[in-house]
């Protein structure tokens, strides 16, 4: 016979309980013990894991550079400007 499925594992996850769920899994708790100690399935904790990952690289993906990269040859360039303006030139 199988296991029947609780009824709060259908539950859609509350503001609070996803935030449980990261502090929990930054503790270094696994899966499956923040599963059984919420009442949830190991794979919700696990896709809360995958979505709070993704949204923060996400977030520190959208920096903005702060100038171009400049290519050995700008540099060489620039070096050289630098060097007749210490002569006087």
């Amino acid at each position: 016979m199988p296991l029947r499925r609780n009824r709060r594992q259908y539950e859609q996850l509350t503001d609070f309980d996803r935030g449980r769920i990261i502090g929990l899994r930054e503790a270094g708790w696994s899966n499956r013990r923040i599963g059984r100690h919420l009442g949830r399935s190991d794979m919700t904790s696990s896709a809360i894991k995958r979505n709070h990952k993704e949204t923060t690289d996400r977030l520190r993906s959208r920096r903005p550079l702060r100038r171009l990269p400049l290519t050995p040859h700008h540099r060489q360039c620039r070096l050289d400007f630098a060097d007749l303006e210490q002569l006087g030139v």
